[in-house]
């Protein structure tokens, strides 16, 4: 019984509480184009051609404005359910440094940086807790539970995505798996920073499965349950290198 009241309560706070504000979502307008217009960039050899760029903005247009909605989406449901609202926080140098970055490399090289996360406590829905405050390691679940969500897409449109138009399906997996990259970086305000200030023990191997398992996805002669299979190795891989070779170093830094 109690199980079926926090489900219809944690229904209750979607219905009252998921809606994004009008500046939220004006933010959100302003890095989806953004964001396209960086995916959609593209040269032949050092010459712009608009005519690419026009197709290829509007497969991104698509592609980044559902990657941005399962992100965020994904922070707010995660979030609802924890007792939290949370508020979306527009990264406006993370898409400054990604235009400059589409322009100076010909679109060679994509930067998806555009926001972070807020939490607003709800002390009417976390009645019974034993503390009443914001912690880094709430923060860091709900920032990963945005990066988890965006791959799951890119692995669920690889590996199911048959019936789309091959182009389209391309675009949301590299835009999905460029999206957990960038997020999952230490770059405060983004994911990967409150991941870490969550957990320096954990953010390690997060930040090598999330990173392996994005590369896996993008290649096409590997499938999804291998580039599963083997993020979560490399993810192990890389946290005992940081803290058996990286990590004293740091230490002892400096001499």
């Amino acid at each position: 019984m109690a199980s079926l009241y926090s489900f219809y309560d944690w229904i209750d706070r979607l219905r009252r509480y998921f809606a994004f504000s009008k500046q939220e979502q004006l933010w959100l307008l302003a890095s989806v184009l953004a964001m396209a217009f960086i995916v959609g960039f593209s040269f032949e050899g050092e010459k712009f051609v608009f005519g690419a760029f026009a197709s290829n903005f509007a497969l991104s247009l698509i592609a980044v404005a559902i990657a941005v909605f399962v992100h965020e989406s994904a922070h707010r449901i995660f979030g609802l359910n924890m007792g939290y609202k949370t508020e979306f926080k527009p990264f406006l140098y993370g898409l400054v440094a990604g235009v400059i970055l589409a322009f100076m490399t010909y679109g060679k090289v994509i930067f998806l940086a555009y926001s972070g996360v807020f939490l607003h406590f709800m002390e009417k829905h976390r009645l019974g807790y034993f503390r009443y405050r914001l912690g880094y390691f709430d923060l860091g679940k709900v920032s990963l539970v945005g990066v988890l969500a965006n791959l799951f897409v890119a692995a669920l449109v690889k590996g199911f995505g048959g019936f789309l138009p091959a182009a389209f399906a391309e675009k949301m997996v590299l835009v999905n798996v460029l999206f957990a990259i960038t997020n999952v970086l230490p770059i405060p305000p983004l994911d990967g920073a409150n991941i870490m200030y969550a957990s320096k023990t954990f953010y390690p191997l997060v930040f090598g499965a999330i990173i392996s398992c994005g590369v896996l996805l993008l290649m096409t002669n590997i499938n999804v349950l291998l580039a599963l299979t083997a993020s979560l190795v490399i993810g192990v891989v890389t946290a005992f290198a940081y803290f058996n070779f990286l990590e004293p170093k740091i230490g002892d830094w400096p001499p």
